[in-house]
Parts: structure tokens; sequence; C-alpha cells
């Protein structure tokens, strides 16, 4: 999925009043945390903060 895909996708579920996460990183690759060579980026460190951070808020709001 690209970006413009995924926006998309993130806009169906808000329409549909599913609770949703959609950031988009300007200047950056598609996969960028998971590479190892930008994993010290400034981009790569938020972007894996802004999950583990999501993940944490949705798994304990049970």
């Amino acid at each position: 999925m690209l970006r413009d895909e995924g926006e998309a996708y993130a806009a169906h579920l808000r329409a549909a009043d599913v609770p949703v996460v959609s950031l988009r990183y300007h200047g950056t690759i598609h996969g960028f945390p998971l590479f190892d060579l930008l994993r010290g980026t400034d981009a790569s460190r938020a972007a894996r903060i802004q999950v583990t951070d999501t993940l944490h808020t949705a798994l304990h709001a049970v």
C-alpha cells in the first residue's frame, strides 16, 4: 500500500467511525523505519515512537 491508498483507507475508516492514526513523514521513502541505514534518523525514531505509543494506548484502553 502506498501513500495515497493508505490515506484513502484511513479516510474510509474515519468515515465509519473507526479510530485511526494516519501520519505523513515528509522527505522519507516507503518503509523508511525498517531500513537499517535509516534507523538513526529523526524521522525513523519519531515513526517508531508513534507506532509504539499508538499500540500502547490501544492495547491499554481495553
